[in-house]
């Protein structure tokens, strides 16, 4: 960052040597442009950019003095606006750089503009680029820290700043021809009322931060407690997954590991986050209507029954659908209703494919591994979802033990 100052040294040099040494309305061009960047500087949040008033001074001196003019205030803004920025964000000599080379070639750019145009034109030419520049800059700055994406620091740029861009582009050109009048007073104009308004909202903010704070707080520990009533949901699941395997009479695990299959193909069908930990608790609860039903009874009575029992869950839609398709088959030979194809839910077709594969690979007759897959891939597109069935050869990898074959349990 160090060299980024260094290599801005001979601009500031050029922009001094030709900047008007001796001139009242230059010395007050600084001053403004410091006084309006501690009350009202830049502004970038995540979804929104407000352009401050310093900008202002900014054009203003570009119309009266030119490029040189344009890069000291820009030299005097970065400085106030580093003391303010946090590191976390954008460094020193980012700000301070990015604050001299900004104006300096929009205003090469404009004057390029201005020699084969009306004046008005390399104005607006300098308002534009200087827009451009910052956008580049900011986005730039965020794209190297993890708070924001590029995207999110180029939708904080629209569709208001540019209208911000060039409000004070003009207000800059009408202050530049006050200033030119000799009435300096308009500097103090610009100047007082952002800097009345800046100090009552910082006394008035220093309430709304501890009610923020406390709100803050608040938060945390609501979440927190969400955070515990869900652990011990899931962890109720569980335990009556335990319990299904118990009533019907299954090897210990055999649900479990379906869950485990099943969260493996969705996973690697693109489900991720609180969808994949749905599907696997769906998993879980699959046969849970067999707790209400007669060992050994089985059929479509439990995917109902089951279904009616979660169906009053709050947002328990998806483990329902499950519950409930889980036997459904592509080609409408499943049951209770004899769904086909799309009408099954993905996360059904997932564990209605995990939940074979455990059925034929556990058990007195239980197959290999290998002609457990070839069983199932001949049955892919009629029986059972492609993609499903695909993903099925992975899910089961030997490298994962948990997967392969259970051992019978002695009753």
């Amino acid at each position: 960052m160090l060299l980024m100052l260094v290599a801005i040294i001979p601009v500031l040099l050029w922009a001094a040597v030709n900047a008007p040494h001796v001139s009242q309305t230059f010395a007050s061009l600084l001053a403004a442009a410091a006084l309006l960047e501690i009350a009202a500087p830049d502004s970038v949040r995540f979804g929104r950019r407000i352009v401050g008033a310093a900008f202002c001074i900014s054009v203003a001196g570009f119309i009266l003095y030119g490029a040189p003019v344009a890069v000291l205030v820009g030299c005097v803004r970065g400085i106030v606006r580093a003391l303010k920025i946090p590191a976390a964000r954008f460094s020193a000599a980012q700000a301070i750089s990015w604050a001299i080379l900004g104006p300096l070639f929009a205003a090469l750019l404009a004057m390029l503009v201005a020699k084969h145009s009306a004046p008005l034109a390399g104005t607006f030419v300098f308002v534009i680029a200087a827009f451009g520049l910052e956008l580049f800059a900011a986005t730039a700055g965020f794209a190297r820290t993890a708070a924001a994406s590029p995207a999110e620091a180029w939708r904080g740029f629209f569709p208001w700043p540019p209208l911000q861009f060039i409000a004070f582009g003009a207000v800059g050109y009408a202050v530049a021809g006050e200033l030119a009048a000799g009435h300096l007073g308009v500097l103090l104009f610009l100047a007082v009322p952002f800097a009345i308004a800046r100090a009552s909202l910082g006394s008035a903010g220093w309430g709304t931060e501890k009610y923020i704070a406390a709100l803050e707080r608040e938060n945390d520990t609501l979440l927190n407690r969400i955070g515990q009533f869900d652990r011990a949901n899931g962890d109720l699941i569980e335990a009556l997954a335990i319990a299904i395997d118990e009533q019907d009479g299954a090897e210990r695990g055999r649900t479990m590991r379906i869950a485990q299959i099943s969260s493996r193909i969705g996973s690697a069908l693109g489900i991720s986050g609180w969808n994949l930990e749905i599907l696997r608790r769906a998993a879980l609860l699959h046969d849970v209507g067999i707790l209400a039903l007669p060992t050994g009874e089985r059929g479509s009575a439990h995917c109902e029954l089951g279904a009616r029992l979660v169906a009053r869950w709050r947002d328990g839609r998806v483990i329902t659908q499950v519950i409930e398709q889980h036997h459904e088959r592509l080609d409408g030979s499943g049951y209770p209703r004899g769904l086909k194809g799309e009408q099954i839910v993905l996360e059904a077709r997932i564990v209605a494919v995990a939940e074979a594969f455990i059925a034929l690979t556990s058990g007195p007759q239980a197959v290999s591994t290998l002609e457990a897959l070839d069983d199932i891939s001949a049955r892919k597109g009629v029986e059972f979802d492609t993609q499903a069935v695909e993903m099925l050869a992975q899910a089961v990898e030997p490298r994962t033990a948990d997967v392969l074959p259970m051992t019978r349990r002695n009753r």
